[in-house]
C-alpha cells in the first residue's frame, strides 16, 4: 500500500520537476531579454523592471508546476491527462506573453533632461500617435534601453498653457514627443543647471565611495563631475554628468533634490 502510494506521488512529482525546469527555462530566457535588452543595469530599478519580472517569474514557476502536481494523478492516462496538461501549458504561456508585454510597455525608452533635472520616460508614457510630432530622428521607442535626449518647453503661449495643464495631470514635458529635442545641443545647459558632486557627497556621506569609483571608471577627477535629480514613477536618483555635461557617466540611488 505504502509503495502503491509512493509511486503515485512520485509520478505527480516527476511531472512536476518536469514542468518546473520548462517554466525555469522561459524564465531565464525572459530575463535574458529583460535585463540585458530592455532595462540595461541601473534601469532594472529606476524604471522598476525588477519587481514586474519577479512577480512574473513567481507566476509561471510557481502556480504552472503546482497546477501539474494536482492534475498529474494517478487515475489520469493517456488523452485525458495530456488534455489537461496542455490546458495548463495554454494558460501558463497565455500568462507569460501578458507580463512580457506589460514589462515591455514599461520599459524605459528616453532618458530625457526637462529644465532642471532628468526624467525616465516609458513605452507606456508615450502616445505612439504622437511620435509623427518629434524630430525625424528620435521618432522611435528604443529596445536596447533609454537613449538620451532633451525636451523644451513649448514657445507658443496657448501650446504652453496646455502644457502646464498636462503636467498637473502627471503628462510631463518630457512625455510628449514635440518637446523632444537631441541632447547634444542642450548639454550645457544641462551642465549650467546641475550642482558639484560635492553637495551630493555631504548630503549622503555613504555615497563617498561609490562616487570615487564612477569618477575613476569614467576617467575623470571627482571634482569635474554634476548631478542632476533623476525622476522616475519607481525611484528617485541621481544623474551623473561629465565632459561640461555632453555625456551621462554614472548613477547613484539617491534622491538629487537637494
Amino acid at each position: 500500500m505504502m509503495n502503491s502510494g509512493s509511486n503515485k506521488f512520485g509520478r505527480r512529482l516527476r511531472f512536476c520537476a518536469v514542468h518546473l525546469l520548462i517554466s525555469l527555462a522561459l524564465a531565464a530566457s525572459v530575463f535574458a531579454l529583460v535585463f540585458f535588452g530592455w532595462y540595461p543595469e541601473p534601469y532594472w530599478v529606476i524604471a522598476g523592471g525588477h519587481g514586474l519580472f519577479w512577480l512574473l517569474v513567481a507566476v509561471d514557476t510557481v502556480v504552472g508546476p503546482m497546477l501539474t502536481l494536482v492534475v498529474a494523478g494517478p487515475t489520469k492516462e493517456g488523452r485525458e491527462l495530456k488534455r489537461d496538461l496542455a490546458v495548463i501549458g495554454l494558460l501558463q504561456l497565455a500568462a507569460l506573453c501578458y507580463g512580457v508585454y506589460t514589462i515591455a510597455l514599461a520599459r524605459p525608452v528616453h532618458l530625457v533632461f526637462e529644465i532642471d533635472r532628468f526624467r525616465v520616460v516609458s513605452a507606456a508614457d508615450v502616445e505612439v500617435e504622437r511620435l509623427v510630432d518629434a524630430p525625424a530622428d528620435l521618432r522611435g521607442l528604443s529596445w536596447t534601453g533609454p537613449t538620451l535626449i532633451a525636451a523644451v518647453k513649448p514657445e507658443d503661449p496657448d501650446e504652453l498653457m496646455r502644457a502646464t495643464e498636462l503636467g498637473l495631470a502627471g503628462i510631463d514635458l518630457s512625455m510628449n514627443p514635440k518637446n523632444w529635442r537631441d541632447y547634444r545641443s542642450h548639454a550645457s545647459l544641462a551642465w549650467s543647471r546641475a550642482r558639484k558632486v560635492s553637495l551630493l557627497a555631504a548630503k549622503y556621506p555613504e555615497m563617498t565611495t561609490p562616487l570615487d569609483e564612477i569618477a575613476q571608471r569614467a576617467g575623470v577627477r571627482l571634482d569635474d563631475l554634476r548631478f542632476l535629480p533623476l525622476a522616475s514613477r519607481h525611484a528617485s536618483w541621481s544623474v551623473l554628468l561629465g565632459d561640461g555635461g555632453r555625456r551621462v557617466v554614472g548613477y547613484l540611488p539617491v534622491d538629487g533634490f537637494l
